[in-house]
């Protein structure tokens, strides 16, 4: 009889299990959304000297404080495309957003001894560019008057002719330190303003993708290098991270390519649990470590930013049951709480001070839709 019983239920949680693997995603209903939005909205709108969520996470990697204020801006341009009446409330927060790169000195991580004082350094880093035009090119599509838009068209101009001269097809991130994923970004600035505005900056993206499939892509997985061959570097085998963020970009500006490359590295790094899939650093290593700054902890080799930038890239490429299967670790890793207001997250496994950065990727991440000229 006992055995009869333990039978019945293992029976019925494999049922049960099967029936959870076959669910598909489903995007959150827009009152959830929009409680997640008001956190991010809140932070945007502190003032400079007042302490912040925002302030915080500056102070503990400026990086972040950038990711946190662009992220919001291409989560809210999300919410607005799926939804014309949110368009001037995420206008308005995305210009607050990039007037908060402009002035609070979030690109001192970026600056050398040479950048101008008080401006932009239009030679200086492409993490710190890309994601400032990328911006501006957000808030021109949310509002064709937008006050931004000189500065968009000559931050474009300017990234389009350090293009045409860079011999490696990217710029640097840093002094002599190149990333392929924050040229991903910028690359996708340049085809929104095309998108906008006619110009021809979006076609060298096509040069590019065939420059990266010959130069840029690791001939034995057929993905993309995180860094690529410099003189003052050489090329950087992919990584989940750097994938994840690259193919969420690449879908900006050619999404075949950018479903190629995710078909691949679902391929190659990802472990499909039936209920739950999850991605890797590395392909092939099972260490549990602190990682890097990029990867984050390790946890038998699988990574936070790997995973859940998957996840954002799965929503994007329509592929549901995947996005499910993400967006449950994402559950299980992270922590909700939910006012009457708003909804703010945390990580369970660390005690690590992600918000706003992980409202604004989570957001950005479970909205992905194609932008379109209103």
């Amino acid at each position: 009889m006992k055995r009869r019983v333990a039978l019945i239920f293992v029976v019925l949680l494999a049922v049960f299990l099967c029936a959870l693997s076959l669910g598909n995603h489903h995007a959150p209903a827009q009152p959830a959304l929009r409680k997640k939005a008001r956190y991010l909205e809140r932070m945007i709108s502190v003032a400079p000297d007042s302490p912040s969520d925002l302030a915080k996470l500056k102070a503990l990697n400026p990086e972040w404080a950038l990711f946190s204020l662009s992220f919001s801006v291409y989560a809210l341009t999300n919410m607005a495309e799926r939804d014309p009446n949110f368009r001037a409330e995420a206008a308005h927060y995305a210009q607050l957003a990039i007037q908060k790169v402009l002035t609070e000195n979030i690109s001192a991580f970026a600056r050398t001894a040479d950048s101008p004082p008080l401006q932009i350094d239009t030679a200086g880093s492409v993490l710190y560019l890309g994601h400032l035009n990328l911006m501006l090119g957000c808030h021109r599509l949310l509002d064709p008057a937008s006050r931004f838009a000189g500065l968009h068209d000559t931050l474009s101009r300017v990234l389009h002719g350090r293009y045409r001269r860079a011999p490696s097809h990217c710029l640097p991130s840093y002094p002599n330190q190149t990333w392929v994923p924050d040229n991903t970004v910028a690359l996708a600035s340049l085809s929104l303003h095309s998108q906008l505005t006619g110009s021809r900056y979006g076609q060298y993206c096509a040069q590019w993708v065939t420059y990266a499939r010959q130069h840029l892509t690791d001939k034995s997985s057929g993905l993309l290098f995180s860094r690529p061959a410099t003189p003052d570097h050489e090329a950087e085998e992919p990584r989940g991270s750097m994938l994840s963020w690259s193919i969420a970009f690449l879908y900006r500006f050619d999404p075949a390519y950018a479903a190629a490359q995710y078909r691949l590295y679902q391929q190659q790094f990802s472990t499909n649990l039936g209920v739950v899939r999850m991605y890797k650093e590395w392909p092939g290593r099972f260490a549990t470590t602190t990682g890097d700054i990029d990867s984050g902890p390790l946890i038998l080799g699988y990574g936070i930013p790997a995973t859940a930038f998957a996840f954002g890239n799965a929503v994007a490429l329509r592929d549901w049951r995947n996005a499910q299967r993400l967006r449950r670790v994402i559950s299980l890793g992270s922590r909700e709480t939910e006012t009457a207001a708003e909804i703010q997250y945390g990580i369970r496994v660390v005690d690590l001070p992600v918000s706003p950065l992980a409202e604004a990727l989570l957001l950005h991440a479970e909205t992905m839709t194609p932008w379109e000229a209103f």
